[in-house]
Formats: structure tokens, sequence, C-alpha cells
């Protein structure tokens, strides 16, 4: 076979691996990214490399990791385009000062940590204690945006503070990459500020792109889908070549180029577009992240590895635990962004591929045993992120109540003060109306019921709470299914419970507690899938508004319904039918989609 069908090989083994040990994954309900760095462990050195398996006299494996590796970056930039275009740069504005003077602290004390452990046990050399200290100090910005979008916790408190401080480290990256190549640029009093006039420079671009080209651009691919979606896939390219130009890591100009797409009108479909697109190659980065372990790391000091791994897994999160918490945060939300942060980025591995040339070993910064260490704790940290992640709210009440045990003036000492401004509660809540989830369906109710009936809007996006509290609504940040914060809006003795949120699960967790606090209590919840609408109907709710089927219109049709009658029979009389469509379209899901 053609030597240059090579690249359309591997990628279609990459594909096919990552595919197969993705299904397995969610047979054994176990994240996407562990099967896709073991699919990539498969099918690289230590897999079908060592078998020398061979198709019509090409070897089976993977025969080009350089053009493997460009299609890996790519996956990064398109994973920080899609998250520009996402974002509201004027809510990251909000935690920017925090961002900012943490990251920095961060990354200077863990580099600092690094080399002075390097001076009082002299087991590497001067310049691979600062390798290692740059590759650690960074997090991934690709695992956390990810698991944050999966979860619909990006426009979160806690997800911003996490967006912007790892927005924060990629910043520094653009510092950090020229600089590792020669040390001694550090002392240059003009290189800072080149760096900072090219990244000045690009966002300027990015002004008069999004000013006079884009919209009008959009304005006329919008008639046509095969059209818009080449738009906005040249986008990222376009902001990927300056980028390149500029000699900037690309994604850190995706990212920028995300921004400037984020204030057109078409942002969001703009996102959906590109999705399928930016997954491909993300998936592409992961499985070659998998090829890259060897092991090759038994000559390395047992002390050795033990530090690095607690730089990660203890320091970092520690260091970023305190700087929010001592920003007044609370103690949950400085949790969940520390465990979102125990782990090394995606651009520390492009930063040890700078350090170690296997082509040349003795004229590398970093040894071939280090460099499969430090691959090694990458990929662990990124496969153990899900993990920590999603068990950070657990772990997060277990802090709650070793943190009551502190004296009373060293625990509440501002430790929670930006908190206060996103919340507005009377003394006391009585036959009163519970919206769980303030979002576009949530709001639209509080506004149309809140000057009739004692309304409180729950919901863990600071904007949405901040703007109910501006247009007199009471509203707390929060998460719906927090049992604390159910008990303090006095759950019990609510007139009428809705859930509006998008997190079935979340929604079922909270349906749990009202019905357990008082059976009685009307719960209306909406569901964007029939079996979720079923579920939602075994576990105690009167009715579920599928937006899509009913309308949001006929939803407050039925809050009305009940609030001037008092009974629920005009609501659920036809419950029998509904259940039956809802069981017929759930097989039907079942069927096409797996679901």
């Amino acid at each position: 076979m053609a030597l240059e069908f090579s690249l359309l090989i591997d990628l279609g083994l990459i594909v096919i691996a990552a595919t197969l040990f993705g299904y397995i994954a969610r047979l054994l309900k176990q994240p996407s990214l562990l099967a896709y760095i073991l699919a990539g462990l498969a099918i690289g050195p230590l897999g079908l490399g060592a078998m020398n398996l061979a198709f019509q006299g090409m070897p089976l494996g993977i025969s080009n990791m350089q053009d493997i590796r460009v299609f890996s970056e790519l996956g990064i930039a398109f994973l920080l385009f899609s998250v520009g275009v996402e974002s509201d740069f004027r809510k990251l504005l909000s935690v920017g000062k925090t961002a900012l003077l943490g990251a920095i602290l961060q990354v200077a004390v863990t580099i600092a940590i690094g080399v002075l452990f390097t001076m009082l046990f002299p087991i590497m050399s001067f310049e691979e204690s600062i390798y290692l200290g740059v590759i650690l100090a960074f997090s991934s910005t690709m695992i956390v945006i990810k698991i944050l979008g999966d979860a619909y916790e990006i426009n979160t408190l806690h997800g911003r503070l996490l967006i912007g401080f790892l927005l924060i480290q990629d910043f520094l990256v653009i510092i950090a990459i020229p600089l590792l190549k020669d040390i001694s640029l550090a002392l240059s009093p003009g290189f800072l500020s080149e760096v900072v006039l090219k990244t000045v420079l690009l966002i300027a671009a990015a002004g008069v792109i999004n000013r006079y080209l884009l919209p009008r651009l959009f304005k006329f691919s919008l008639r046509y889908q095969e059209e818009f979606y080449l738009a906005a896939v040249s986008s990222c390219f376009i902001f990927i070549g300056l980028a390149l130009v500029m000699d900037i890591p690309i994604a850190v100009g995706a990212f920028i180029g995300g921004l400037a797409l984020s204030t057109l009108p078409y942002n969001t479909e703009i996102f959906n577009k590109i999705r399928g697109l930016r997954d491909f190659f993300v998936t592409i980065f992961f499985v070659s992240l998998g090829m890259q372990l060897s092991f090759e790391f038994a000559s390395i000091p047992v002390a050795l590895i033990v530090f690095l791994v607690g730089m990660v897994i203890i320091l970092k999160p520690l260091l970023y635990y305190l700087i929010t918490i001592f920003s007044g945060f609370g103690n949950k939300i400085s949790v969940l962004v520390a465990l979102g942060l125990a782990n090394v980025s995606e651009f520390s591995f492009i930063i040890a591929q700078q350090g170690y040339n296997p082509l040349d070993p003795g004229g590398s910064i970093l040894s071939k045993g280090l460099f499969s260490l430090v691959v090694l704790i990458i990929a662990v940290s990124m496969v153990l992120t899900p993990y920590l992640m999603f068990g950070s709210k657990r772990i997060a009440k277990s802090t709650e109540k070793l943190s009551e045990k502190l004296p009373s003036k060293l625990r509440k000492k501002g430790f929670s003060r930006k908190l206060e401004s996103f919340e507005q509660m009377p003394n006391q809540l009585t036959s009163h109306i519970v919206i769980l989830g303030g979002g576009t369906m949530g709001s639209e109710i509080a506004k149309a019921l809140y000057k009739s009936f004692p309304t409180v809007v729950i919901d863990q996006d600071s904007d949405v709470v901040y703007s109910c509290i501006q247009q007199g609504i009471n509203a707390l940040y929060g998460e719906a299914d927090n049992i604390e914060i159910l008990n303090r809006i006095n759950i019990k003795d609510a007139k009428l419970v809705v859930l509006a949120i998008p997190n079935i699960d979340a929604s079922l967790r909270a349906l749990s507690f009202i019905k357990e606090a008082n059976r009685e209590t009307p719960v209306f919840a909406r569901a964007h899938y029939y079996k979720d609408a079923l579920k939602l109907y075994k576990a105690g709710v009167e009715f579920v508004c599928m937006p899509h089927v009913i309308g949001s219109n006929v939803f407050l049709k039925n809050i009305a319904t009940f609030l001037d009658s008092g009974k629920l029979y005009k609501v659920i009389n036809l419950e029998e039918e509904y259940l039956r469509y809802l069981k017929e379209k759930a097989e039907e899901e079942k069927m096409h989609f797996g679901l």
C-alpha cells in the first residue's frame, strides 16, 4: 500500500480504537477520557507497535507521530475556540482580580517549591527543576472545560473561577514556552513587553475583525448551512494563523478568536456547528497522549516521584483552596475549584516535548526517564480529574463539617463575603413558590408570578441570581439538590415547587428530598427527553413540561390553573393519556439513540 496513505491509516486506527474503548467505558460507566488514553496505549509502541503486525506490507501501528501531534494541538485549539464562543467576557471579568492574582501566585509558588526541593536534595539539575516546576504548575483547560460543559456548569460561580484561573495560566504559557528555550531570556527586560505587545495586537486584531468582517460574513452565510459551518471553522483557522504569525500558542489565538465571535447573535449556532469537529480533534489528543506512555522511569528516585505527585494532587489544590476561600467565595466553591485544578495541563505535554528530543537524548534537558514519568503524571492526573470533580461536592460537605470545629471568628471572618451579594431572602417563607433553576424558562415563570405570590429562585449561575435580585425577585445562589439550601428556604411549607433545571440527576435528587420533607408539596418539572419525563412522573412529579412538545406557555397555564383553583385534578386529568405517549416515545428513543 502506498506510503502516502499512512496518515489516513493512522487516523482510522485512532478513531476505531477510540470508538471501541469508548463503548466499553460507557458500558462500565467510566469517563471517556480514560477510554481514549487506554486506546492510545493499546495502539501505541507498548501495544500494536510491540507486536510487529503488518497489513499489506505496512506495519499496524502509528507511523507518523509528528502529524498526529499537529492534529492533537488542533484539538486543544478548537476546544478553547468553542469555549471562547460560549463565554461572556463580562462574566469572566467578575472574577478577574481573583483569577489574575491567584493564578500568578500559584504558578510562582509551585515553580519556587520545585526549585527549592532540587536545592535541598540535588537529584536533578537546576534546568530540569525549572522545567518540572513549570510543567506541573499548569492545569488542564481542556479537561476542566469539557467536564464543566457536560455537567452544565460553565456559567456557575465555581465554573467561572476555574475558567478564569485556567485562562490566566494559558497566558502564562505564552511566556513559559519561549522562555524555557533559553532561560537567560528571563533577565531580558524586553522579553515580557514583547509577549504582552503581541497579545495586545492579537486582541486588537480580534476587535477589528469582530466589528467589520465577522458580522457581514455570518449574516450572509446564515442563509446557507454549509457556508455557515465553513465560516465558523474558517474563523478559528484565521486566528490560529494570526497566532502562528505572532509566535503565540495557537490555542490562545483560537480562544481570542472565540471571544470575538461570542458577541455575535449567532454564537450559539456557531458553537453547535463546530462541536463535532472539536470532539474529533480532542479525541486524537487524548489517544496520542496514551501512545506516548512508556513507563521507562525505573531509574528515577522514589522520593522524586512522590514529590512530583504530591505537587499535583496536594500542593496545587491546597494553594487554590486558600486563594479562593481568602478571596471570600466560601468553603464549598473553594473545594470545587481546588479539586478541579488538581491535574496537569495539555500545554505541559508540549513543554515536556520541548525539553526532550528522542533524536538527541544527550542534548535534551529532560532525561528519557524523566520525560516518561512526566507523561505518565499528566495522563493519570487527567484521568483522575473527572472522579475528583464528580466527588468534589461530597468532599466539600465533609470539609464543611471539619470547618465547623474551627473557632467562630476564624471560620466566619470574610470567607464567604463574596456570596452575600448573591442572596436576597425574606426572614420567613411560607406558602411560597420555589423555582429551582432560573434559566430561560425559570426566569420567565418567576417574572410572571413574583408580584402575585411570594417567590424564590435558586440557581448556581451568579448572573441569573443577580439579575433576579435586581428585578426585586427573591433569589439565592446554590444548587437545586443542596439539602441545606432547600431547608433554608423552608421547602416543606412551599405552595408549589418548579423544577426548571436541565440536569435530570440533580432534579431527581432535589425531588427526592422535597417529597421526603412534605409528600403533599406539588412539584412541576421540565424534561428534555421522554425517558426523563417518565422518571420524573414515577418519582412523584404532578406535571412534567417538555418545552418542545407542549411549550412553556402551557406550563405557565397549568401553574396558573393550580394557583387559581388550588386543585390538582385540573392539571393531571390527562396524565394517563400523556404517560402512554411518553412510554411510546421513550421506546423510540431507546431504539434509535440507545438512550
